[in-house]
């Protein structure tokens, strides 16, 4: 739990640290110039805390069409039950990615796709002989995202990415209709695999609330997993364009 904490207080540092720089660059650029789009977030849920930071490039702007770099750093802890060891392993993990890709845009369609390398690294404790992940691995990773606005007052998002070590992988998808002219709401799901592990998501978010020169996320919801170890998740998100 005291790691759970740990992890949890860094996203917060991480988005705090944002938001000043946020706030120091404010004007630096239109949103419809922007080039780079900085991100951040957390993700808590009762067996595990990791917190992730990158960012997007597009030379021609985040809203046009046009090459796109994204790099990519997450890191965090979490614990398994071990069917080797009959007991609880305790695991952190750290990834690095660099991934060049290509963003189409029309009218109120948006696609990415990336591909390119990752390097992450799992330690185990106790260590586990029958663990799949553990030590250092370098793959390669595909990932793409979606936004759609069908009308003004509504959205739709997908997203997902694969990793070749493990192999691991997420698939997200939401709807969300405007309230308040401030924010998207709706709900969300998720599903998490790796290996033979696999985690469903069910819950809603609220999207794209902006807040000066920073625009947040949020969702929260109930986390059913393939090892019965099920529970509510809680994941924040900042990002600002620049």
């Amino acid at each position: 739990m005291r790691r759970v904490i740990s992890v949890a207080a860094a996203g917060l540092v991480a988005a705090a640290v944002m938001l000043c720089f946020a706030l120091k660059r404010a004007g630096a650029a239109a949103a419809d110039d922007a080039a780079f789009l900085f991100f951040g977030g957390t993700d808590l849920w009762r067996y595990g805390a990791f917190i992730n930071g990158g960012l997007l490039w597009s030379p021609d702007g985040i809203n046009n069409d046009g090459f796109t770099l994204k790099t990519l750093l997450n890191g965090g802890v979490y614990t398994y039950n071990s069917g080797t060891l009959h007991e609880t392993v305790h695991a952190t993990t750290e990834s690095a990615a660099i991934l060049p890709g290509w963003r189409y845009a029309h009218d109120n369609v948006f696609v990415s796709v990336y591909a390119g390398a990752v390097v992450q690294d799992f330690q185990l404790r106790p260590y586990d002989p029958g663990g799949r992940l553990h030590g250092l691995h370098f793959g390669g990773e595909l990932a793409a995202d979606v936004w759609y606005q069908p009308t003004a007052a509504t959205m739709v998002s997908v997203g997902g990415a694969v990793t070749s070590i493990g192999p691991t992988g997420w698939l997200r998808g939401a709807f969300g209709v405007r309230l308040f002219d401030a924010f998207y709401a709706g709900p969300e799901n998720q599903d998490i695999w790796c290996g033979t592990f696999e985690e469903v998501q069910l819950g809603g978010h609220v999207t794209a609330l902006r807040i000066g020169a920073l625009e947040w996320s949020a969702g929260t919801g109930w986390a059913l997993t393939s090892d019965h170890r099920h529970g509510p998740y809680l994941r924040l998100g900042v990002n600002a364009r620049y």
